[in-house]
């Protein structure tokens, strides 16, 4: 019995296989820098309660089923192929195929040009991994001792570090973005020093007391750059905060839809990440999917694991909500369905409370940025009638730093702080 390749199964069993390959030797380098950084905690994160060796069998053994059920399927004597598929095939079996029908150059060119000009194919990465930097190896390289010994002397404040690491998803281990910290610290402190220095020399001032002005300057910025790199990370937890706030009404009445159609569980988080519409949830989601499909998780140790790392508490309460619908044989739809009622009239009240202070900030521009100034300048216009001066300041020059420094800066002041609390669309 002939058997039909699909072209699309087929090219989708080797991008499976890659993936899992490239993924296999990416977790390998990983487990090595774990060891060798005696990290254990991360470690046993990361093999999920596996010993090293049970998780290179998981790998293997799935490798090896996918290998043989392709060769299977190539290996096959007599192959009816469809004519997109040639350019799928290995080289052996492409030629045996053209052998075997007399397929013309001509043909070949011809069903090439109609692939080319279908929509091609985005190869999506599945999964992220930690990837060294140069500039974090060399941080290594130089600092690594010191944050060590800084790290056992501490273990609290760099505890807290390495969770707001996480919660901010910032793809770096967390003992080489401290090391990046210290090492960015000295340059920082180096730099600060020489540069005034240079411009003590340049301005042809006194040498000794610009060396003398310069310790106390390359010392504050050797304190103040760590401190930098401390609090960056909630500057990307907030903003990570606001962007699922603004898609999760959407993402919740979505996964109602999927699940009033009867889908699995697990499914609704496929679909939700194919759909490619939800790009502030969009990290969340590839956790879960792949804690299910490349970890072998199940769905509810997948929900918990990410649950504990998402910065927002409305989606970490969906999440304990359908951990607890799933595992206590409740009605998953129906509890979609009602947060997806109670998440868009969060939203619409959250909309209309901003139009409504819209309007406050309105009057309040009004008064201070347009009313004022009309009756700062008329009273200038008349002080300048009369005759003398502000504060030892002549009205021309308090009128001229008001029209083109006071005014524009408040202005610009004031839509700073409108693009900062404006919601995203």
């Amino acid at each position: 019995m002939e058997q039909v390749i699909d072209k699309k199964e087929l090219f989708e069993l080797k991008k499976q296989l890659d993936i899992y390959k490239d993924y296999k030797e990416k977790g390998l380098k990983k487990l090595e820098i774990l060891k060798r950084a005696n990290d254990t905690e991360s470690l046993k994160k990361f093999l999920v309660g596996r010993t090293e060796e049970e998780w290179k069998k998981y790998y293997d053994d799935f490798i090896l089923k996918l290998e043989e059920k392709i060769k299977t399927e190539e290996s096959q004597n007599s192959i009816q192929i469809t004519n997109e598929a040639i350019f799928f095939l290995d080289k052996k079996t492409k030629e045996k195929f053209i052998q075997d029908t007399n397929t013309e150059n001509y043909v070949l060119r011809r069903i090439k040009k109609k692939i080319n000009k279908k929509e091609e194919i985005k190869e999506e990465i599945a999964y992220t991994v930690y990837k060294p930097t140069a500039f974090g190896t060399t941080a290594n390289l130089f600092v690594e001792n010191l944050t060590l010994y800084l790290t056992k002397q501490h273990p609290k404040l760099f505890n807290d570090l390495s969770l707001l690491l996480r919660l901010g998803d910032i793809k770096m281990l967390s003992k080489t973005y401290i090391s990046i910290a210290l090492f960015s610290s000295i340059l920082a402190g180096i730099g600060s020093f020489l540069l005034f220095l240079l411009y003590v020399a340049a301005s042809g001032g006194n040498i000794l007391l610009g060396l003398i002005k310069a310790v106390p300057i390359s010392f504050l910025v050797l304190l103040i750059t760590p401190a930098l790199f401390y609090f960056y990370p909630y500057t990307t937890i907030g903003n990570r905060k606001k962007a699922i706030k603004n898609d999760l009404p959407f993402v919740i009445i979505h996964m109602a839809a999927i699940a009033g159609s009867g889908a699995l569980p697990a499914s609704i988080f496929n679909l939700i990440l194919n759909s490619g519409e939800y790009k502030g949830l969009e990290g969340e989601i590839r956790k879960i999917v792949n804690y299910v499909n490349l970890f072998g998780y199940d769905l509810s140790t997948a929900l918990k694991a990410v649950s504990l790392t998402t910065p927002s508490p409305e989606f970490k309460d969906l999440l304990t909500g359908i951990i607890a619908t799933t595992e206590g044989g409740g009605d998953l739809r129906a509890y979609l369905s009602g947060k997806a009622v109670d998440a868009l009239s969060t939203y619409r009240l959250e909309r209309k409370k901003y139009v409504e202070s819209l309007a406050t900030y309105s009057d309040m521009y009004t008064g201070i940025l347009i009313a004022a100034p009309l009756l700062f300048m008329t009273t200038l216009a008349i002080i300048n009638v009369i005759g003398g001066s502000i504060g030892g300041l002549s009205v021309k020059t308090i009128s001229i730093a008001g029209t083109y420094l006071i005014i524009p800066f408040l202005n610009i002041i004031f839509l700073v702080f409108l693009s900062i609390i404006q919601p995203e669309t």
